[in-house]
């Protein structure tokens, strides 16, 4: 990975608070092993890909394609986060069963739910690697190679022109994103507090499968939407 692309600032709109989100979102490709040589690896945001990519492609066509990839990231990422939570409760409740402090079907139950995640995982995996495929065909790279798709470092609420309905597109993005930032951490709270209120007897553990969820649900819609601002904003590049 060359310097420049080392230390790209995530600016605008999203608070601190919120950019362990986003790092989850865009550097997911990273955490899967690629299948081609390291230095192959690259960063790329929308305005880069314009600037490299090859071929007679429709251009309305092809910047759709990079934001394929870019939702695809987000709904792995939303999905392995999910996967982490349940697998983690399965460990600990199969030790649990070890020591008969559990019900064997509450064991069952969360094997059941982390395969139905662990499917899922894999469907956007696949999905992002199709994405990623299509990407690196337009810039005439070998589908395989490792990209990681960016945000630019324009603010999300930032307009790109001087229009008022550009203006009122931005702030729209700007408040469902802020109402979603509040949201995320009220759901995560809700569900640690869940866990703990069953891991004591005093919830069923479909409350705290459907807790997650809601958990999961939210995490994606944050992470699409952001996509969707990204889009919104470079429409009339």
């Amino acid at each position: 990975m060359s310097p420049r692309m080392k230390t790209r600032p995530l600016m605008g709109v999203i608070p601190s608070s919120a950019r362990n989100l986003l790092s989850v979102l865009f550097l997911l490709p990273h955490l899967v092993p690629a299948q081609t040589s390291p230095n192959a690896d690259s960063e790329l945001t929308f305005s880069e890909f314009r600037t490299l990519r090859s071929g007679s492609e429709a251009r309305r066509l092809a910047d759709r394609n990079f934001f394929d990839l870019l939702a695809a990231q987000g709904r792995e990422a939303a999905a392995r986060q999910s996967l982490d939570r349940l697998a983690g409760w399965t460990k600990a409740a199969e030790s649990r069963l070890a020591a008969q402090s559990v019900p064997l079907l509450d064991v069952e139950m969360l094997r059941f739910t982390q395969a139905q995640a662990e499917a899922r995982v894999e469907q956007w995996e696949a999905e992002r690697r199709r994405a990623l495929a299509e990407v690196n065909r337009l810039l005439g790279r070998d589908p395989r190679s490792p990209l990681l798709a960016l945000p630019a470092q324009t603010p999300v609420g930032a307009s790109t022109g001087p229009t008022d309905t550009a203006a009122l597109a931005a702030d729209k993005f700007a408040a469902r994103i802020a109402r979603l930032e509040q949201l995320l951490p009220q759901a995560q709270d809700l569900l640690a507090k869940i866990y703990q209120n069953y891991l004591f007897g005093g919830v069923p553990l479909t409350t705290l499968l459907w807790q997650e969820e809601q958990t999961y649900q939210t995490e994606l819609q944050y992470r699409l939407l952001l996509v969707e601002a990204e889009q919104s904003r470079t429409a009339g590049d």
